[in-house]
């Protein structure tokens, strides 16, 4: 995502979707994907690929409650055909997380 044109990663639930009015309550803006052409230059990574670790210092990682109703995710591990399974407690512990923020929809299990 691109926050005041500045990258940040948001790692989430593969069935959840991006809500503009949590994302604007977290991060102040619209949320805004990085365009597909760019995201290898600014990541490292190549879309389908972008993941929470080996990122340059400078890009801020946030990870959405979306995951932590699950016993392990899979998040991306450099390329669209690798994953890591990994708890969300040690995948906060082992990446230099700013936290834990909620701005996905679509996910919510039924009450």
């Amino acid at each position: 995502m691109l926050v005041e044109d500045r990258p940040v990663i948001v790692v989430m639930a593969g069935d959840g979707k991006v809500n503009s009015s949590k994302f604007k309550s977290v991060f102040h803006t619209k949320p805004h994907m990085i365009p597909r052409d760019q995201v290898e230059d600014i990541t490292g990574f190549q879309p389908g690929g972008v993941c929470p670790f080996a990122v340059p210092a400078e890009i801020p990682i946030w990870l959405d409650v979306s995951m932590k109703r699950f016993e392990y995710v899979h998040p991306a591990g450099g390329n669209e055909f690798t994953s890591v399974k990994i708890t969300p407690d040690e995948l906060e512990e082992i990446t230099e997380t700013q936290g834990w923020c909620d701005v996905c929809k679509g996910w919510e299990e039924e009450e």
